[in-house]
């Protein structure tokens, strides 16, 4: 996909000026894929080296390294095939993704974006860490932007804040009008936040916060979760956020 199409796309979805460009790791892929390959074809050489010498044990042990680094070879070769050409472009009003031969385009301020990042550890140390952000594109379609593209770590809080630039201040006149304002499983309104028939009184929350991924109340002193709501299921969650800071803040200075 050329920057040419990227840009005839951003300009007839009316996304401004361009901030940011984040290339496919598709190329990162493709050279762990052949280290890999080559590390497989090594094993495989010596496996044959031990039977072809009469020593088959050694072989059979041989061949369990042989299976990890030749299914490493397959797994990164298919996703580096997937990646291949994929591109994510920021402008100054929305976003452009270009996947498959396909470019998505997206708008912040009426969009709506699901964060799932998910931090793996091995005794208490961080090994690794999966991005995935899901929005919905300018015709109505959801399209999932993950660490296919390069540095997720920096356009993933790019995105939010602007999403949350975009569209905090349309929800902050829809609360003063008395409109209630859903954030998936949870609502807002000027006096109460709650999930289903639960709530509680914005006077009554001392502390909003994220424990282990689920959002969280502190109300009176205890904490309480109104749903097992995860971070994942909130859309647009830098909104609710902000918005709810803003609602407790003021509920409590009045």
């Amino acid at each position: 996909m050329t920057e040419q199409q990227i840009g005839d796309h951003a300009a007839r979805a009316d996304l401004g000026a361009h901030r940011a460009a984040y290339p496919s790791i598709a190329d990162a892929q493709a050279r762990h894929a052949n280290r890999m390959g080559v590390t497989a074809i090594v094993l495989l050489v010596l496996i044959v080296l031990c039977f072809a010498t009469g020593y088959p044990p050694l072989a059979i042990i041989l061949g369990v390294p042989f299976l990890i680094f030749a299914f490493a070879y397959l797994r990164f070769s298919s996703m580096a095939g997937r990646n291949d050409g994929a591109r994510l472009d920021l402008f100054e009003r929305g976003l452009t993704s270009a996947f498959g031969g396909a470019v998505r385009t997206v708008r912040y301020a009426d969009t709506d974006v699901l964060q799932n990042i998910v931090r793996y550890t091995r005794y208490g140390q961080t090994t690794r860490i999966t991005y995935a952000y899901t929005l919905t594109d300018t015709s109505g379609e959801k399209v999932t932007l993950s660490g296919g593209f390069a540095q997720p770590e920096q356009w993933g809080p790019a995105i939010q804040q602007a999403v949350t630039d975009a569209q905090l201040p349309k929800a902050v006149m829809r609360l003063r009008a008395g409109e209630r304002l859903d954030f998936g499983p949870l609502w807002l309104t000027p006096s109460e936040v709650g999930s289903g028939a639960k709530s509680v009184s914005w006077s009554e929350v001392d502390e909003v916060k994220v424990s282990n991924g689920i959002v969280s109340l502190r109300v009176t002193g205890k904490w309480l979760s109104l749903s097992t709501t995860s971070v994942s299921s909130i859309p647009n969650f830098f909104v609710f956020l902000a918005v709810a800071d803003h609602l407790r803040t003021n509920a409590r200075a009045s």
